[in-house]
Formats: C-alpha cells, structure tokens, sequence
C-alpha cells in the first residue's frame, strides 16, 4: 500500500488555501544533506510595483469563455485587471478565493460561482487547473535548472484540512490525476500534521522569542492550531514509543479566520461608502479592490497595537471618487461627519486607523479561537497538552499571537518564523517519511449496507422484506477507535445469493453520529461509495454453491482504501471503488 520504499529523486508539495496557494520542493540528494533545505518558490505581482516578493500567490483561478485555463494567482490578477479596464471581462471566469464547502456534501456534481456570481464550474475543474498549474512550474523548475529528475521519479504531496471528508479527499485524488499526477505517486496529508513535523526539525533561531519546540518525548501531547484564511484547525497529537505521531483529537474547524478580521474592517468600510458604491467598486476596479484588502492583510499580520500608533493606508482613488459623484461629497467629509469620525481619518491620498478599532477588528475572531482552544484543553483525555504550535498566515498577526499567550499562560507557545510555510516545509518532510504519522483516531462510523433474519423485537417493520431486514448499516469501523496507517481493518463474510454472479457490490456508507447507527438510512448516514469486486468463475466439480467476499479498509496517510478478497484469501480479485455524487 505505501509507496515509500520506491525510488523518488525529489518531493514536491502543494498547498492551496481559501486566499493564497503555494509549492515547496526538495531533491533528494538536498534531503540526504539537510532535510530542511526545502526551497520555496517566491512570487511577486507585476501590476502592484510596490508590493514585496510573497511566498504564496493569490487563489485566483481565470478561465476563458470556453473554460479553458489562461492564468493563475498574480498573473490572473494582472489579466483580468486589464480585462476590466477595456471592458473584456464578461465572457471570462473569474474564480478568486476559493469557497468550497469540505464536508460531507462536496461531491463531483459541486459548483462553484465565479467573482459575478452568475458563472459557476465544476469544483473537480477548478482542482484540476490548480494543480495542473503548480505541476507546471515544478516541471519547468527542473528543466530550467537541468536537475537531473524525471516526472516519474517525483512524489506529490498535497496538504489538505484534517477536517475533509473521505468525499472530499477522493474529490481532490481524482482532480489530481486529471491534471497528470498518477494516484500512485501522490500522498495526502493533513496540515496539523505537516506543521507538526516541520516544527520538531526547526533549530531554536528558527522561533518567534526563541521558543522552541525541541526535541519529541515519548508520550508527549501538543496542540496544533492551524490560523488560516477562512478556518481554524485545531488537532491534538501524542508521541508514541516509536516516535511517530498519533491524533488524539480530531480537528474543530471554526469560521474565524483571517477573513473574520477581514470582514470586520469590510462592514465598516461598507457602512461609511455604502453597499452600492463597495460592490461598484469590487466590480468595476477590481485591481484596486484587491490591492486595498491585500494592504490591509499585510497590516493585520504585522500591526502590533501596544504601541498605540495609527494604522495608515493608501486611499483608493476610484473609491474616493465614485463615492463622491454618488453622494455628491467628500469621502473625508462623510467621515468627519459619521460616528467613526474619532477612529478613523482620511484625506486624499491615505485614511488611517485608530489602534482601538483595529484591535476591535480582532474580538470576533481571537474570542472564538480561545474559546475553542480552553474546551479542547478542559477535556480529561487530553490531560498534560502543554504546548501550542501557532502556525498559518494569521498565526503571523501579533495581536493574535498575544491573546492566546495572555489567555493560556501555562501553556508553551510555539511560533515558528514563518508560520504560513510550516504546512508547506513540513508536507515535503512528509513526503520522504510518510510513515512517521502512525496512528489517528476514526472520524466516522464505516459500515456497508448489509440484511439479517428480521427480528419484530429490534428491527423497524418498514425494513422487512419476506424474511430479511433490509438496509443494515454493518459496522466495519468504529468512530473514534484508533487506526494504524496501512493496517487492514477487515470485514466480512459476504456471501453471494446465486451460483452465477460474476461480480458483487457493496455499497458503503459512513455516519457521524454520535451512537452506533443501525440503518444506511439513518439521518446522519451518508452513501460513500460501491466497492464492485469481480468473482472467480466457478469449479463446476466444486460442492460450493456460494462465494464469500470479505472486505478490507485501510486508512494510509491520507488516503482511504477499500480492497476485498473471495474465499477468504484464496483467490484475490480485482476491485473498483466508485464515488459518485448520488444515492445507489
């Protein structure tokens, strides 16, 4: 099942958020050097002269009419911009920031809305163009550098959310191989765990205040809190004897990222320009647009408040001047007049913020966090987690990095330098070890849709069939018990009901709910997919009349494999395991 005694010459790691997407590299011979000689890519925006060489690109995805890719990230930016100003734009998609709802219902039927909100494409296309470009540039790196590396002896890693769905992960698997990456050499990793590993590896230098997180002691437990875009993950993890990692505790994702604070200064902003002039705005300039909120991130992330200075900047122009020919009046002049008139100024060129309301942008956000973080901690199981690995892009906000240092002051806070690229460096780290994720814990009930004898006792009477309860959900998996990375969980027999079957499907279901569940049909059952197992022909001299099939789930970093096999091991039959987006 695990790949990892194959020869790969380099490792290549993608990462794309709900706002910036990235990739990280390293050869092996780097790797054999110095494992944390991991090179990232640095990006910078042609259009913005002023703006600084970034480690991440924007999430946005430009599309033309026929939904054929034309550019992404910065680039997309730059094209769709000068679309705009020559009024081109309306045939074109354009996709910025990513919003995919990851749980259960993202399947292949999703769409997704471009910036308009009257286009929308496939999520699984969207998937596709993104990897396919970042797949792109590390092939062209390698040709461009003459690295002596064939694309066959590249492993892929991609960093996902600990909180997908198996839907979602097989979603972003089959994406994948459309956009050229064989399913064989591609690994999934949840970024909890990426950061985790990144961090153990990093000297002490390599710290914010020079707190390290040292070496890993056996038995030790620690909590990644992963600030991103749109959401906050949050895991536990636990050493085991063999100085692998096990999760403890599943992640809670919380809609209070970077975007809460975002969203904050936009309703206010909103509040003084009105709506109607903010979407004008958004629709008519979007280069200006994106550079105003793109400022204000770059302030959120490096504004400390303490020391009570005004956060200045840039006034748009197109802003200033379309709210003056609606309102007939100065934006200034609003200002002055408004009830933020003590907390924000503004004159032609820059408008500025008081320290007060900037922090106040931060409430929402920093509150839900905290929250969150003290429940997971006043949990028994989770006793002696000592330790907070702040890592993501809004882990980079001093205001942020503050208040949890404030609200858990026996807790060790550990920031690395540049905590939006622990997920990225620790994903390539993954990639040459995926094994040393040992363990994790079941986040759902894993059943197959199954009968029995009916019983009148225990069994619904709308589920009879002649004598047979129908609809079953036969337990394969037991939520919340602890999974071993490629170990067999196995299950079975399942016999077939004709002597001339070929083949046999199974369908699987999982369940969240908080009890065992008893039928596929249950409220919080979800339909994963059908496993088709092929059947050996039968030995016509054979007193067998049925055939048994029993069916393996493996849970291998990020991947979820089903496998069967007939007769109990004597015979080992092909399989297809299909997700489709409906019920069977």
């Amino acid at each position: 099942m695990d790949a990892s005694s194959e020869c790969y010459l380099l490792v290549c790691a993608i990462e794309f958020g709900a706002t910036y997407s990235g990739y990280a590299y390293s050869s092996i011979s780097d790797y054999q050097n110095n494992p944390m000689n991991i090179i990232v890519p640095k990006w910078y925006s042609s259009l913005f002269f002023r703006r600084p060489l970034s480690n991440k690109t924007p999430s946005t995805l430009l599309l033309n009419k026929d939904k054929d890719f034309v550019a992404f990230g910065y680039e997309a930016e730059t094209f769709y911009a000068q679309l705009a100003d020559e009024g081109e734009n309306e045939d074109y998609y354009y996709i910025k920031q990513f919003d995919f709802n990851f749980q259960d219902t993202l399947e292949k039927e999703v769409k997704i809305r471009d910036i308009t909100g009257k286009k929308e494409m496939l999520a699984i296309n969207i998937f596709k163009h993104t990897i396919k470009y970042f797949r792109k540039l590390m092939l062209n790196t390698i040709n461009g550098q003459n690295l002596d590396v064939k694309e066959t002896n590249i492993r892929w890693v991609l960093a996902v959310p600990a909180i997908w769905s198996d839907k979602a992960k097989q979603l972003i698997s089959e994406a994948a191989e459309l956009a050229g990456i064989p399913k064989i050499k591609l690994k999934m990793m949840f970024k909890s765990e990426g950061a985790s590993l990144y961090c153990s590896r990093l000297p002490l230098p390599k710290f914010v205040d020079g707190n390290d997180f040292g070496f890993y002691q056996i038995g030790q437990k620690f909590m990644v809190l992963d600030a991103a875009d749109r959401t906050v993950d949050i895991t536990v993890h636990e050493v085991t004897d063999n100085k692998t990692f096990k999760v403890l505790e599943k992640a809670r994702v919380l809609d209070c990222g970077a975007f809460c604070v975002n969203n904050r200064f936009k309703d206010i902003l909103t509040d003084i320009v009105t709506p109607v002039v903010m979407e004008a705005f958004c629709m008519y300039h979007p280069e200006e647009y994106d550079n105003l909120f793109q400022d204000f991130e770059s302030k959120m992330r490096t504004t400390k408040t303490t020391q009570q200075t005004w956060v200045t900047m840039r006034m748009p122009r197109s802003l200033r001047r379309m709210f003056t020919n609606l309102k007939k009046q100065l934006l200034e002049e609003e200002i002055r007049d408004s009830k933020y008139c003590k907390s924000i100024r503004c004159d032609p060129k820059h408008f500025s913020i008081s320290p007060a309301l900037f922090e106040h942008f931060f409430v929402s956000a920093r509150t839900s966090i905290s929250d969150h973080v003290y429940e997971m901690l006043e949990n028994p199981q989770l006793n002696g987690t000592d330790t907070i690995i702040m890592i993501g892009g809004f882990s980079e906000s001093p205001i942020l990095q503050t208040y949890i240092k404030n609200r858990f002051p026996n807790c060790r806070i550990v920031i690395p330098n540049e905590p939006d690229l622990a997920v990225l460096k620790g994903s390539v780290l993954f990639g040459y070890n995926p094994c040393i994720i040992s363990e994790r814990k079941a986040k759902y009930w894993y059943g197959i849709a199954s009968f029995t004898k009916f019983n009148p006792k225990f069994h619904n009477s709308e589920k009879k069939y002649k004598d047979l309860c129908c609809d079953i959900f036969d337990i394969c998996v037991r939520k919340g018990s602890t999974l071993n990375v490629f170990e067999d969980q196995t299950k079975g027999p399942y016999e077939t009901n004709r002597e001339d079957q070929n083949e046999i499907d199974l369908d699987i279901y999982v369940s969240d709910s908080d009890t065992p569940p008893t039928y596929v049909t249950d409220e919080d059952c979800h339909y994963l997919g059908t496993l088709t197992v092929a059947l050996p022909k039968e030995n016509k001299t054979s007193q067998r009349n049925t055939r048994s099939v029993y069916v393996n789930f493996t849970f291998g970093g990020k991947e979820f494999f089903v496998h069967a096999k007939v007769n109990n091991n004597s015979y080992v039959t092909t399989v297809k395991f299909h997700f489709p987006g409906n019920e069977p």
